[in-house]
Parts: C-alpha cells; sequence; structure tokens
C-alpha cells in the first residue's frame, strides 16, 4: 500500500486484519450506551451551530468565508462543549493534534465530531493512516475491539439550518448504522457484509499528516 508522509494513497482497500463487520456494536448496542448522552449530543451540535449564525449576526463579513472556515469554527463550539461535558463525568477524552476523541464503555465506543460532506452521512479528510484506520474501523485497545463512530451534522445549501444531526457508523466509507440525533425520520440504512476482506492491514508508526483544515 503507498503510503507519502503518512498519507495512503487509495481509499478503497480493505484491511487484511481488520474488524470483520460482526465484530462491531450494533446500533442498538451502540444506542444503550449512548442513550444517557443523545440529547446532550444534539445539543452540541444544535449550539455550536447556533453560535456560527450569532457570530455571522455580529461579524456580517463571515458570510463569505471558506465553508472549511465555518466548520471549523463550529467544530471548535462543539468539541468545547462536549469535551466539558464529558469531562465532568469522567468519561475518557483525547485531544490529538486539537481534535477531540470520547471513549465510551472502556473504550467499546470511541466518537468523534465531524462535519458530514452529504446525506449519505460520509465524512472528508485527508487520508492519513490514522484516517483510514479510523474508517475500517482498525484499532484495538487493551484487547478491546473499538466502534468508532462520527457525531456530525450537514448545514442545508443556503447555510441557514441544519439538514441532518446524527451519529454514524461507518466501515470503508459505508454507513452501516445511523441515529438520527433530529428525530426527523432519516431514512434507515442497511446493515452491510462484505466478502472476506483482502490486502494488507496499516498500522500507525509515526504522527499523521495534519488535518486542520479538513476535521470540522
Amino acid at each position: 500500500m503507498p503510503i507519502r508522509n503518512g498519507i495512503v494513497d487509495r481509499l478503497e482497500f480493505i484491511p487484511q486484519n481488520g474488524h470483520m463487520l460482526d465484530e462491531l456494536l450494533s446500533r442498538e448496542d451502540a444506542e444503550a450506551l449512548l442513550a444517557p448522552h443523545l440529547d446532550p449530543l444534539r445539543g452540541f451540535v444544535n449550539e455550536g451551530w447556533s453560535d456560527w449564525l450569532d457570530a455571522v449576526k455580529a461579524s456580517p463579513f463571515l458570510a463569505t468565508a471558506r465553508t472549511t472556515s465555518r466548520a471549523n469554527i463550529v467544530y471548535d463550539r462543539i468539541s468545547q462543549r462536549a469535551e466539558e461535558y464529558f469531562d465532568g463525568l469522567g468519561i475518557p477524552t483525547s485531544r490529538k493534534r486539537k481534535f477531540l476523541t470520547v471513549s465510551l464503555d472502556d473504550g467499546r465506543l470511541i466518537m468523534r465530531f465531524k462535519k458530514f460532506e452529504s446525506k449519505s452521512l460520509r465524512t472528508s479528510g485527508i487520508p492519513t493512516q490514522q484516517r483510514m484506520e479510523f474508517e475500517l474501523q482498525q484499532v484495538v485497545l487493551d484487547g478491546t475491539a473499538s466502534t468508532h463512530v462520527v457525531v456530525g451534522y450537514l448545514p442545508d445549501e443556503l447555510g441557514l439550518d441544519l439538514d441532518v444531526v446524527a451519529i454514524a457508523c461507518s466501515y470503508n466509507r459505508n454507513v452501516i448504522w445511523q441515529i438520527d440525533l433530529n428525530n426527523d425520520g432519516l431514512g434507515a440504512v442497511v446493515p452491510v457484509r462484505t466478502n472476506s476482506p483482502q490486502g494488507p492491514s496499516v498500522r500507525s508508526t509515526r504522527p499523521a499528516a495534519r488535518e486542520d483544515s479538513q476535521e470540522g
């Protein structure tokens, strides 16, 4: 697998030793773990977006800012609220290159926060080894297989409101289940099954390239 400066050339490969889909938490199991936090998570996203709209009202020039600039500001506001909330509950959080992850149930469920690129609930970003491991569900912590999910949002076309607020679990860029935080009837996602994985596994051995302009 070609790798240059920590960046993986292709997104399509499936790791030989990555987690099989049946090792991932089901939607029902994940929702049981997340149940006490669903309302707060919805609030963090909606309040982060409201902070952006308030900033635009106070400084109208922000209305013409790049979408990456908007995403970074919204991300900062969402992640600050989430970090304070989970730290207050004694739930482990971590920041790498200033980006937040939250670990629930001894690492069985790991959350991060991001803007969705479309209603497919996929996310964009530089294809670093770390990102690939996240999307291919490869990370194992102290022998525990971790299921990685994204708490995300999607603005409407005018950038005035949010079309989607949801939690999504993906495998190789395919969403295998979702939890709709807006309760507005997003279509159900049918569980994905793949053939036996082929090809080499990828493990991070050095810090990945920066994702500052892509993470929010």
